[in-house]
């Protein structure tokens, strides 16, 4: 498996690049926000997650399953 270059990401990333670079789907997105693993911030309709937040997650081994 490829290893995530995680300095190339912006502070704040849109859902559908944290489903692309993490490879879940949208249903594992939504199911960690409303299970309120994931903080987000909503601006113009479009979901936001910080980067720092994203990391955390996957430190506690989420793995989208």
């Amino acid at each position: 498996m490829k290893k995530m270059d995680l300095s190339e990401w912006s502070d704040w990333i849109d859902g559908q690049d944290v489903m692309e670079k993490l490879h879940i789907t949208r249903r594992t997105l939504q199911r960690w926000r409303t299970n309120r693993l994931i903080p987000f911030s909503q601006l113009r309709g479009r979901l936001y997650y910080r980067k720092s937040d994203i990391i955390r997650l996957l430190k506690k081994g989420f793995n989208g399953k």
